[in-house]
C-alpha cells in the first residue's frame, strides 16, 4: 500500500474511532442522567411516600451529605430526626406526587406536590434540587410555593442567615 494511501486509512480511523468515542461520551452522560434521576425518584419515595426516612437516608445519600434547605437543619442526623418526626408523628398519611423531573450531569430537579393531609385540599408545590455524586446524594436544596404551613416543631431558622 502506498503511503498515501496509508495515510489516508490511518485518517478515515482516526475519524471513525473519534466519533465512535463521542456517541460513548453522549451514551454513558445520558445513562448517568438516567441512573441518577432513578436514585432520586427511589429517595423521595422512601423518605416521603413510605415514611422510611433513615433507611432513605442510608441507601441513597452519600457522606458529606450538605442541606442547603432553610426549613432542614444542615446536619445530617438533626435532619432525618426531623423528617422522621414530621413524616410519622405530625403527617403519617402525607403523600408526594412527581409532576416531572430534569437532570443535568450530577444534577437532577423534581417538581412535586405535598399533601400533608390528603383528605384536605392543603397542599405544598415543592421543587427539591439534588447532586449526586458516585451515585448517591451529596447536596440538596429546594423551593417550596402554596399554602404552606409554618416549618414543623423544632426545625431551625435559617431565615437570617439565608
Amino acid at each position: 500500500m502506498s503511503t498515501r494511501r496509508s495515510i489516508a486509512a490511518l485518517m478515515v480511523g482516526v475519524a471513525a474511532a473519534s466519533s465512535g468515542c463521542t456517541t460513548s461520551k453522549l451514551l454513558i452522560d445520558a445513562e448517568l442522567v438516567r441512573t441518577n434521576t432513578h436514585t432520586v425518584l427511589a429517595f423521595e419515595e422512601t423518605v416521603f411516600n413510605k415514611h422510611h426516612v433513615r433507611e432513605g437516608f442510608d441507601r441513597y445519600v452519600g457522606p458529606g451529605f450538605m442541606q442547603h434547605s432553610a426549613t432542614l437543619p444542615d446536619e445530617r442526623d438533626a435532619t432525618i430526626a426531623l423528617l422522621t418526626r414530621m413524616l410519622t408523628s405530625e403527617y403519617p398519611a402525607s403523600r408526594l406526587t412527581v409532576e416531572r423531573t430534569v437532570a443535568q450531569g450530577d444534577l437532577v430537579a423534581v417538581q412535586a406536590l405535598w399533601r400533608p393531609r390528603p383528605a384536605e385540599a392543603h397542599s405544598v408545590a415543592r421543587v427539591d434540587i439534588y447532586r449526586l455524586l458516585g451515585g448517591r446524594i451529596v447536596e440538596h436544596w429546594d423551593v417550596t410555593q402554596g399554602d404552606a404551613q409554618a416549618p414543623p416543631q423544632g426545625a431551625p431558622d435559617k431565615s437570617a442567615s439565608q
